[in-house]
């Protein structure tokens, strides 16, 4: 995953947004914007700035070739799954999946439009649905539930 691939996930996680990542760092929204876009790399010094304004080592930013991508092994909540999380179960970037919550493409979720924004939805059980993922039993958990 790029640099840009990251930052992305790591402003979703942080529920920021690139001008207040600016704001944090003294780093230009125009900068900002072409990490954002994968059209330039930070320097290593703006590259310590950006992972302690949004709490993650600078090594996060650069994982190995080998390793998986993010979110694949991680647990569905018991409420809203995050988008990026949603993406990475289903091995597709976050943008397409926002894209197809936006046109109700999804069985397992939805896109609501907001004056500035979009809000998304997506249901653990009929995504673990949709994957094939069997919900563990009560019993079999231990939970009295």
């Amino acid at each position: 995953m790029s640099y840009a691939k990251r930052l992305e996930r790591a402003l979703i996680e942080a529920d920021l947004k690139a001008a207040e990542l600016s704001r944090r760092t003294g780093i230009s929204k125009a900068c900002l914007s072409q990490y954002l876009s994968g059209v330039s790399m930070p320097r290593e010094d703006r590259q310590e700035l950006i992972a302690d304004a949004l709490g993650k080592d600078r090594d996060w930013f650069f994982p190995q070739k080998t390793d998986r991508m993010p979110g694949v092994d991680e647990e569905l909540p018991e409420r809203r799954v995050p988008v990026y999380l949603a993406a990475a179960k289903l091995g597709i970037n976050p943008q397409a999946l926002r894209l197809a919550l936006q046109q109700k493409r999804c069985p397992f979720g939805f896109a609501v439009k907001t004056e500035k924004s979009w809000i998304y939805h997506i249901s653990p059980g009929q995504l673990q649905e949709y994957l094939g993922i069997k919900k563990e039993s009560s019993a079999a958990t231990g939970d009295p539930r």
